[in-house]
């Protein structure tokens, strides 16, 4: 559970800080309640564009890394409402590497949302790309992707390396339009 959940639950008298009774992600995400995102467009100082060519085909792809932390429903929400996009579904290493390094210049966090979610039920692939496209290229950190439960996926702006988080973290995210 969050610290200040505790602390706010402790203080109520309805559970104790100090022994916290385990709980799974789903658990911990139904019992928070997260505030209504702010759905306004992003303001051009909280993004940067970028275009970058596809090495196997004559095909550019754009995309807007948004600083605004969201949840991963929010940021699908403003990829699909402001840009006319997705989050970014990536299909080969240096798209991962230019995505990192931009998205390590312009945030201060460590992870960024990318269009992604981990389903127990399917295996082959166990993430597919939310926009639908093929699933073709993976860079998890060892260790991932979890799929015990539902996540999504993050880029870790230090290494590239992807990562399964709870949906309802609140990241800058990646649109691909």
């Amino acid at each position: 559970m969050q610290p200040c959940l505790l602390l706010a639950l402790a203080l109520l008298g309805t559970a104790s800080a100090s022994h916290p009774a385990p709980a799974s992600p789903e658990a911990e995400e139904a019992a928070l309640e997260v505030p209504e995102e702010d759905a306004r467009c992003p303001l051009e100082s909280e993004t940067r564009a970028l275009s970058i060519p596809n090495p196997l085909g004559a095909t550019t792809f754009r995309y807007v890394i948004v600083t605004r932390c969201q949840t991963f429903q929010g940021a699908q929400r403003v990829c699909a409402q402001c840009y006319r996009g997705r989050l970014a579904s990536i299909h080969n290493y240096h798209t991962n590497a230019c995505l990192q390094r931009q998205a390590r210049l312009c945030t201060n966090r460590g992870q960024v949302w990318i269009g992604a979610i981990t389903r127990p039920a399917v295996r082959d692939p166990p993430c597919p790309w939310e926009d639908g496209t093929r699933w073709n290229y993976s860079h998890w950190l060892r260790g991932y992707p979890l799929c015990t439960h539902r996540y999504c996926t993050s880029l870790c702006t230090n290494n590239g390396r992807w990562r399964s988080l709870g949906c309802q973290v609140r990241l800058p995210f990646i649109c691909k339009y």
